[in-house]
């Protein structure tokens, strides 16, 4: 091979490499920030207001102060209500583990379009949703509940993270939060 071609293929080799190594360095790698970090909830808060005596307002709780798993629940209410009566729900979402507490039913409020609390009963009792997101599909942070006759039952309360995928259906999402009251119609 003549010199000639042979020095600069050489030294277009040793660019290419010089190039190559000097390009590649290993950047630090930094990890995104969640936005959608899993929030801890410790209790479930109901408010239930008689819609035809606003003097018959029931609070019913559920409190785990430490989270899923460790110590059982502190406080698990069975939920009363009049048969034949219609209520107005409010529910909340609080972590208690915090001082002050944090009140996570803001943030589901403010993500509203990511999240649906659903409720799940059987027998003598319909739950309707009343708020929405601003898409106007349902919300659950606010609900009517008509009861009829005596029984009971179970009433469950989950809270779906749903960014990306809310279609109204409870179905579809991560579960934040379930609880399973026992509800007596009396």
């Amino acid at each position: 091979m003549n010199n000639r071609f042979l020095k600069p293929l050489m030294l277009a080799t040793v660019a290419s490499f010089t190039i190559t190594f000097t390009g590649c360095k290993d950047d630090e790698v930094i990890a995104p920030p969640n936005e959608n970090e899993e929030e801890l909830i410790t209790t479930v808060e109901l408010t239930f207001e008689n819609s035809s005596n606003s003097n018959d307002v029931r609070i019913f709780k559920f409190a785990d102060p430490d989270g899923d798993g460790g110590n059982a629940p502190t406080q698990f209410d069975t939920i009363k209500l009049e048969a034949n009566s219609t209520y107005n729900l409010g529910i909340r979402f609080l972590d208690e583990s915090k001082s002050p507490v944090e009140d996570i039913t803001e943030e589901v409020r403010e993500e509203a379009d990511e999240h649906l609390v659903c409720y799940t009963s059987a027998g003598n009792i319909t739950t309707t949703i009343t708020d929405q997101d601003g898409n106007n599909q349902a919300l659950g942070l606010r609900a009517t509940v008509a009861t009829q006759a005596t029984q009971q039952t179970n009433f469950m309360i989950r809270l779906k993270h749903q960014p990306g995928v809310k279609n109204g259906s409870c179905d579809v999402g991560e579960t934040d939060v379930e609880v399973d009251f026992t509800l007596v119609i009396q």
